[in-house]
Order: C-alpha cells, then sequence, then structure tokens
C-alpha cells in the first residue's frame, strides 16, 4: 500500500537532494558546513528518493490545467499542497514546467514576452496514491510593471497558506541576477516564503562556467534575501532533459508526497 501525505507547513528545510554542480558553493549564513553542491548522479544514495519513487511518480502521473486566477476568491478552493515557478519574462517557466510535468504543451510557451498574464494553475496527481500537488506559473516579471501585475502577485506570496516552495528560475546564460529579480526576492524576504534558485537553459554553457555562475548568482540571492533563499540552486535544461529529474524529486519532498514504509510482517495489505 502506498501513501501520499501532504505537508501544511509553508517554509520547509534546506533540501538534501536539490543540487546544481558538484563545484558550486553557496554563501548563504544558514548554508550547512559541507556548502558543496552535487548532482543527481554524484549523489549518495541516502540523499536520493527511496526506491526511485520521484520517477515511479512521475511515470504514472496525471498533470492537468486546472484554471487561470488574479485574485484570492478565484484558487482559495484550491486546497493542495502548492510550489509556483517564478521568473523574468522568457526565462523558459512554461517549458521547464512541460518538461517537470512531462507534457508538450500543458503550459502555453511563447516567444513573444508578457504571454502569461495571470496565475496558471495545474494540478498533478499518480496512480501510486491519493492526493494532489498544485503547480502554479506567475506570470513573467521585467515585461510589465509592478503596477500592472505586482498587486495580484503579492496578494498571492502574501496570503496563499499552501504554498510550500517558490522556484525562481534565472537563464544560466544571463548569469547575474537583474534589479526585477532582486525586487522579486525582495518580496519574498518580505512574506517569508521558501525560494529555491533555479538555473535554466544550462546546455548552452560549459561546466566550468556554470559553476561560476550559480556561484554567483547563489551570492546575489542570498544577499537580498537571506532568510528566504535556500542554500543550494538546481541546474536544468527543458531541452536536455538534465536536472528534471532533481526539480521532480524536490516538489515531492516539499510537497510530503512519499510512499509509505511497507506494512509489518504478517499483517494484511
Amino acid at each position: 500500500m502506498l501513501l501520499c501525505t501532504p505537508g501544511a507547513a509553508r517554509r520547509a528545510a534546506a533540501p538534501a537532494i536539490s543540487a546544481c554542480q558538484r563545484a558550486c558553493r553557496s554563501t548563504h549564513t544558514q548554508a550547512p558546513s559541507s556548502p558543496s553542491a552535487v548532482t543527481p548522479a554524484d549523489a549518495p544514495p541516502s540523499a536520493r528518493p527511496a526506491g526511485g519513487f520521484a520517477a515511479r511518480y512521475f511515470a504514472q502521473r496525471d498533470a492537468r490545467f486546472l484554471r487561470t486566477a488574479v485574485k484570492p476568491d478565484q484558487y482559495a478552493h484550491i486546497r493542495h499542497p502548492e510550489v509556483t515557478f517564478a521568473g523574468r519574462s522568457n526565462v523558459g517557466k512554461s517549458s521547464l514546467i512541460n518538461a517537470v510535468l512531462r507534457s508538450q504543451a500543458l503550459a502555453r510557451t511563447s516567444r513573444k514576452p508578457g504571454r502569461t498574464a495571470t496565475l496558471n494553475f495545474f494540478t498533478l496527481s499518480s496512480k501510486l496514491c491519493p492526493g494532489s500537488v498544485s503547480v502554479v506559473d506567475m506570470p513573467g516579471y521585467g515585461f510589465r510593471s509592478r503596477g500592472e501585475w505586482g498587486h495580484f502577485v503579492m496578494e498571492y506570496l502574501a496570503s496563499r497558506r499552501e504554498l510550500q516552495r517558490v522556484f525562481m528560475l534565472v537563464e544560466a546564460k544571463v548569469g547575474e541576477l537583474k534589479a526585477t529579480d532582486k525586487s522579486f526576492l525582495g518580496l519574498v524576504e518580505k512574506y517569508g516564503v521558501s525560494t529555491q534558485i533555479v538555473l535554466t537553459k544550462t546546455d548552452k554553457l560549459k561546466r566550468a562556467d556554470l559553476d561560476a555562475i550559480a556561484a554567483a548568482a547563489m551570492r546575489e540571492a542570498a544577499a537580498v534575501a537571506p532568510s528566504a533563499v535556500l542554500p543550494r540552486a538546481i541546474c536544468c535544461s527543458s531541452r536536455t532533459g538534465a536536472g528534471i529529474d532533481t526539480l521532480q524529486a524536490e516538489i515531492l519532498r516539499v510537497c510530503r508526497v512519499r510512499s509509505a514504509p511497507p506494512p509489518p510482517p504478517g499483517k494484511d495489505i
């Protein structure tokens, strides 16, 4: 028998399995004593999802578009544990969400910046166990002014009790955080929302360059939001699939979706 147990805690502890590259280091003030990050392939067995549960979960996943929203009463009834993807316009949010959910067109992609202008809710479940997870595609910032889209985004961040983690996407080849990235980090710091940096489109960079960019991005993020930003980044590519399994496992971990231990000997299932 398998059991899913979604968690209610808004802020999750620093992840043991999420990572970027082996040489990436964090200057986060609450970083563990051994700050070296590792790729999923390098991670010790104890740091991986037990029995490959995340891989099995997503292999049997059911992902669906739920609704768009711009005010709380439009999503108040959605009570699943939730993760949100945020980032600048055209950072690759929709493509990454499609890769994570194993769908080619669930989240609408566009070359035109600012295409996503609402909070877009998706629901994720699996045949392995009952219960669902919500995945939210947030409007890209940097294309429209904070006055045009910022109010309902701030309201969401301030009041959404189901929110377990914000994944803030940064395009790896851009490297440094822009003013809009830092402004958004100021919001998650203000509202106490656990946030993890995700470097996207990493297939366009060499390993050594990616290591340096990841370390610099983490230093900048920790300086702006020391309480909200977690000490490790996730590096991934929606084109090659690199790092997607790490991101999938982290979503299940922070939402406390897991398989139950086997029943004691002699007990009926």
